[in-house]
């Protein structure tokens, strides 16, 4: 495929409406390659396409946000209407751009899990953009013997920068086995980078923890804490509270209490099940920027403004 070949191609198709079987006759070649050249077009900047969406920019939840909660900035996507996976793929390329603006020379990047976070590897993918930054995991747990690949690889990948393993379980059974893991060279070598991090980007997790994962007196707990959601396998309850030091004691992660002292803490979450995890993580202070879309940002101005006390603090 060369340079001239791709023009052609993206002339025909975006210029004069040419439907991709006349293309492919027309440069002699299948369909699917077709295909492959508009979408090679779009990532080398051929193609440029601007949607002007004017939602996101006149949602009042951008200023209500940034000023309840001193967040450095908050962006948001457009909410489409469908399946909840297609905003997060919004959000995701929303995510991506966000994250490629952050990145500087040396720079150590954190990357959390998720489905928002794989929804913003796989933007970064789709326009690579090398960066001479090294990436991390910021939770254990990370490692597959099939052939998908961890989000922080992913990402690594993306941005064609080094990548730094942490062949650890994200949780284990007890406080004694996580301090003896975290004694380990190899897994202090990733601790001790997290104490030099840049960037940090994670997902907002709802409460999807179960009595099998966590076991039965810490479910147990969580349910009485009322926690809402999770960071890094640290939950917290609505008011931002931090919940349940007996699984805070089991976890080989980055400390979620810290994420509000990273330069740069991007927080990634939409749809409805996230919006009390979202607005949790935000009184919890730990989010420093915030990527989600129009609708769950809206939704959760509503919910903070209908559980704050005449005082100016969140209900109990």
């Amino acid at each position: 495929m060369d340079f001239q070949q791709l023009v052609r191609a993206s002339r025909l198709y975006y210029e004069l409406g040419e439907t991709q079987s006349a293309i492919a006759e027309q440069l002699g070649v299948t369909r699917p390659q077709v295909s492959r050249l508009l979408k090679r077009a779009r990532a080398e900047g051929i193609v440029e396409i601007r949607i002007v969406d004017r939602t996101a920019a006149e949602s009042p939840a951008v200023d209500a946000l940034r000023r309840s909660y001193g967040l450095d900035a908050v962006h948001l996507a457009p909410t489409v209407a469908g399946p909840e996976d297609v905003t997060r793929r919004m959000v995701g390329r929303l995510a991506a751009e966000v994250l490629r603006g952050t990145l500087r020379n040396g720079a150590v990047v954190g990357i959390g899990d998720g489905a928002s976070v794989a929804a913003t590897a796989a933007a970064l993918e789709e326009t690579a953009t090398p960066a001479a930054v090294t990436v991390i995991p910021l939770c254990g747990g990370y490692w597959s013997t099939g052939t998908e690949r961890e989000p922080y690889r992913r990402v690594a990948d993306a941005i064609d920068a080094p990548a730094r393993g942490l062949m650890a379980p994200g949780l284990v059974d007890d406080a004694a086995t996580q301090r003896a893991l975290v004694a380990h060279a190899g897994v202090r070598a990733i601790v001790d980078l997290w104490d030099r991090l840049d960037v940090a980007l994670y997902g907002i997790g709802g409460p999807t923890w179960t009595a099998s994962l966590v076991g039965k007196k810490v479910d147990r707990q969580l349910t009485a804490s009322d926690a809402v959601g999770e960071v890094l396998v640290a939950p917290f309850d609505l008011d931002g509270r931090f919940v349940c030091d007996a699984l805070r004691d089991r976890v080989i992660a980055f400390d979620a209490r810290r994420l509000g002292r990273v330069p740069v803490s991007i927080g990634i979450a939409s749809g409805e099940g996230k919006v009390r995890p979202i607005l949790g993580a935000l009184r919890a202070g730990v989010v420093r920027t915030l990527v989600t879309d129009v609708a769950t940002a809206e939704a959760v101005v509503a919910l903070d403004e209908a559980t704050l006390t005449p005082g100016g603090g969140a209900r109990a």
